[in-house]
């Protein structure tokens, strides 16, 4: 085997310098997340809430889908419900802004360029999920559920549409507001007054991703928001840590006083109007917002503490597959929903049905966001080498 000694002198040197550069880069992520340890340069315990974040959103989708009932009639259905919402989108929201306040890479430009890209493309999934289905099949019952048009669901407002506008706002707070403590002021102020605002303008595609409340709008911005503005919060107190079980009882502590707080309004005021409002799981007012974040601060503790001592690791190694391709295993499940659907209909499954229709899902979005992550590793290989040119004699 060849040595630094046996090398020539310019390989010795890049081989130098890259070990050098990479030996920076894991400085970097461990003074990015404190004192919390990393594998590969990431969070295994985050990896593992937005693996399950993903795995409880499919099997939420198909009972929404397909079973009847939207899912509600039945206990089973009744629980994949209730497991893609709070251990789902506002975990993944949160680690969202966890992930961008922690990397030195992430800033104004970054957040609005990948922020426009998430937004555009959370309109084309709509495009292909159900616009295209609905114009290949139009079945007057189909349309209905659908609410009777091919072109109103273009325009549903869903959690990548929220994720793009997040990151467009999360780029100039992380780079102007450096106080944790403002930063968790500001997602409160968010959470408080996103009932005064939802419906302002009369509902319009312009305003329905801030703070629409029509059909289509699944993800407002307004309260939504809260929850990245906490996962950057969390990154800058993490930064200031010195101990990882000691940051991670904070969070605990604090995810419990937020709930107590939360049930504590919720049944003791009166008020069932302005910022207390209650609403619903999209559009929920301070009570609900503080159970749901308080949820989020117990859950990613219990993971991180369930995660140093589990001795089997084939489920982490899965979710944290999942992780890694989130994005894409979202989109491609969806799509597969979504075309599924002509072929069998909209809530006519029993839930047990849904269920089952819930895994080969995952199971085939998983593996094709696999096949496409190589798919652009390898492109990307590809024009990194110079084509190679004959040599002259």
């Amino acid at each position: 085997m060849p040595t630094a000694a046996t090398d020539a002198p310019g390989r010795a040197t890049q081989r130098l310098r890259n070990s050098t550069d990479h030996g920076a880069t894991l400085s970097a992520g461990r003074r990015s997340f404190g004192p919390l340890l990393t594998t590969d340069g990431r969070l295994r315990f985050l990896d593992i809430a937005r693996g399950l974040a993903i795995v409880f959103m499919v099997f939420q989708h198909v009972q929404l889908l397909f079973a009847v009932g939207f899912g509600e009639d039945s206990a089973l259905g009744t629980t994949f419900l209730l497991l893609g919402t709070a251990p789902a989108a506002p975990v993944f929201m949160v680690t969202m802004g966890f992930l961008f306040g922690s990397s030195p890479r992430t800033g104004v430009r970054s957040g609005v360029v990948r922020g426009l890209q998430l937004f555009a493309l959370g309109y084309a999934l709509n495009l292909l999920r159900f616009v295209l289905p609905l114009l290949v099949q139009s079945d007057p019952r189909l349309l209905a559920d659908f609410g009777g048009t091919w072109w109103g669901p273009f325009f549903e407002i869903d959690i990548l549409q929220l994720a793009g506008l997040s990151l467009i706002v999360l780029g100039p707070v992380k780079r102007y507001v450096r106080d944790p403590r403002l930063v968790l002021a500001l997602a409160v102020a968010v959470a408080a007054v996103s009932p005064l605002l939802w419906g302002v303008g009369g509902g319009s595609v312009v305003l329905d991703p801030l703070w629409g409340r029509g059909e289509w709008v699944s993800f407002p911005l307004f309260p939504w928001l809260a929850y990245p503005l906490l996962g950057l919060s969390l990154a800058g107190f993490t930064v200031r840590a010195t101990s990882a079980g000691r940051l991670m009882r904070v969070w605990a502590l604090a995810g419990a006083a937020a709930v107590l707080a939360g049930a504590a309004l919720a049944v003791l005021v009166p008020a069932r109007s302005g910022i207390l409002a209650f609403g619903d799981y999209y559009r929920s007012g301070l009570p609900v917002q503080l159970l749901l974040a308080g949820f989020v601060l117990l859950w990613l503790p219990l993971l991180w503490w369930l995660d140093g001592r589990l001795a089997w690791r084939a489920l982490p190694r899965y979710l944290t597959s999942l992780s890694r391709n989130i994005t894409s295993v979202y989109l491609i499940q969806w799509v597969l929903i979504g075309w599924l659907a002509i072929a069998l209909g909209v809530h006519d499954q029993p839930s047990w049905m849904a269920a089952l229709l819930g895994l080969p899902i995952l199971v085939a979005s998983h593996l094709l966001a696999l096949g496409y992550a190589r798919f652009a590793a390898g492109r990307r290989r590809r024009k990194l080498v110079p084509s190679a040119s004959p040599e002259r004699g």
